[in-house]
């Protein structure tokens, strides 16, 4: 008997007659984005095994041990096996630490040119990536045009396991006029295509297009990264 919906009471309520078991297996494939998998069970391969935890598909990846809940014909993932003490499990419980660092310093800068400003950051270190090479990051800062044009612009560069300069990572938070105004913006970065290992966050920021004398003024700044 097998279960197309997500109702998993049939799964784990007695069953007598056919009972509960548990099996280990080995990841062979896996899409991040649709959970389908294929999953190697003593030698045989099983093809689109149900994942009974749904935070656990954003970690799943090849080579994965897992533990599989058995009903019969019924078969439905645990989770990833991890040894204490080992890299793998450094890595599985990174994924679920969010690091976040917040400057509430408000400066000035004048240069079109990605930098720091005179308090460096927002630094968020030792974010450990694993094997997806993804993160969510948030940027966040109050951006004051203090001229008639232009704007001021907030990214990030990374270092560490993987170098990605500032004018390589994907758009900026950026606010543009009119003067004087001082809005709090938030903004959400996929990134992708990372290295598994250690890295840093930090944040750059940048004035664009200013008139004669002009500068832009960045406060309350915050970087958020949360490992996937």
């Amino acid at each position: 008997m097998s279960y197309a919906s997500d109702d998993l009471a049939p799964i784990l309520a007695a069953q007598p007659a056919q009972g509960v078991g548990y099996r280990q297996g080995i990841v062979r494939a896996w899409n991040p984005v649709t959970a389908e998998n294929t999953v190697e069970v003593a030698g045989a391969l099983l093809d689109n095994v149900p994942v009974l935890n749904t935070n656990e598909a954003l970690l799943l990846a090849p080579g994965d041990v897992v533990g599989i809940l058995t009903s019969g014909p019924s078969w439905c993932i645990l989770g990833r096996l991890t040894v204490p003490g080992t890299p793998g499990a450094a890595t599985a419980l990174n994924a679920i630490r969010t690091k976040s660092v917040t400057v509430a310093t408000y400066e000035t800068r004048t240069s079109a040119v990605w930098g720091d400003l005179a308090t460096v950051g927002p630094v968020v270190s030792d974010v450990v990536i694993g094997p997806s090479g993804r993160c969510l990051v948030f940027i966040t800062s109050t951006v004051t045009l203090l001229t008639t044009s232009g704007g001021g612009e907030v990214a990030y560069a990374i270092t560490g396991a993987t170098t990605v300069p500032t004018g390589d990572t994907p758009p900026a938070l950026a606010w543009y006029g009119p003067a004087g105004s001082g809005p709090t913006a938030t903004r959400l970065v996929l990134q992708e295509g990372l290295n598994p290992g250690s890295h840093t966050f930090t944040a750059k920021y940048s004035a664009v297009d200013l008139g004669v004398g002009g500068s832009v003024r960045f406060g309350g700044r915050n970087l958020t990264v949360i490992p996937l």
